[in-house]
């Protein structure tokens, strides 16, 4: 997949033949591979002094095999970075690698679509002043000028700026849906507990399904940087009940819809107008299309 968008990636992995690990390696080492995909024995030990960046696709549960892993960067005194993926429910494993590395760990939230088509146009801006600057564009100027007398010149640029985009063959990136789920203690439970916590949450669905439910419309989306948690922490806080107790959440790029029970309805609408989101009072209504 990584190769299909344009990377230059390898695989390393206990199923290599030592004289395929050396050539995968020897590629790495001469820069001509970008990324390096490794399970955790595979990766122990290399020493490459050029890695920049170390992703955890997932979090170890040794908080030891995270120091390993993230050891590949940063050496020999160098600067590096590690970046770790964790739903929510894997907070507990941080707070395990933390109290070993006597470290806090930062967090953030994945970058929306938005944020990342906003970075690479800010990107694009730069390396279009530096051209500017660096002159040498009469062949081009040519082909504008032409076009100058028909179009505007600003949606001329914007053309050019579109085309340029395309034939970097930009994939078209899907929105990574924010989970709502609350961060639980992990912990290990005998099979009887989980068989019976499994048919406790059956019936709490089954009688929530037949409660009536309300859809609400909120007038921020994803371009004012709204994520369903802030919707959910939102409702919970300031109508104070308990988070499950909610819906579907919808983003859009300018409005939301989020499901609440029918009965708190008009409370979390009268709530959500008197609060902020996003630092803004926002409009806040039954969806009109509710049915």
């Amino acid at each position: 997949m990584l190769n299909g968008r344009g990377l230059r990636a390898e695989a390393l992995h206990g199923g290599l033949s030592q004289d395929q690990r050396d050539r995968v390696m020897k590629r790495f080492r001469a820069h001509t591979t970008d990324l390096l995909i490794a399970t955790d024995v595979a990766a122990r030990g290399l020493d490459v002094p050029h890695v920049s960046h170390v992703i955890n696709y997932d979090v170890p549960t040794a908080a030891e095999a995270y120091v390993h892993r993230i050891g590949r960067t940063g050496r020999a005194r160098r600067e590096g970075v590690a970046i770790t993926l964790v739903e929510p429910r894997e907070r507990g494993l941080l707070r395990n690698i933390e109290r070993l590395t006597t470290q806090r760990i930062e967090i953030a939230t994945v970058p929306t679509v938005a944020d990342l088509r906003a970075h690479r146009l800010e990107q694009t801006r730069g390396e279009l002043r530096a051209a500017i600057l660096a002159g040498d564009l009469d062949v081009y100027r040519a082909v504008a000028e032409s076009l100058t007398p028909e179009f505007d010149a600003l949606d001329i640029a914007a053309a050019a700026l579109k085309q340029a985009g395309s034939r970097d063959g930009v994939a078209v990136e899907e929105e990574i849906s924010t989970p709502v789920t609350r961060d639980v203690p992990l912990r290990t439970r005998s099979p009887r507990r989980e068989r019976d916590r499994s048919e406790t949450r059956a019936t709490r669905a089954g009688s929530d399904a037949s409660q009536p439910i309300a859809r609400l419309f909120i007038g921020a989306g994803r371009k004012a940087k709204v994520r369903p948690g802030d919707l959910v922490g939102a409702i919970a806080n300031e109508v104070g009940i308990d988070a499950g107790a909610i819906g579907a959440v919808r983003i859009t790029d300018r409005y939301s819809l989020v499901e609440v029970p029918e009965e708190i309805a008009d409370d979390v609408i009268a709530a959500l107008q008197a609060t902020k989101i996003k630092g803004k009072r926002v409009e806040v209504r039954r969806d009109r299309d509710e049915r």
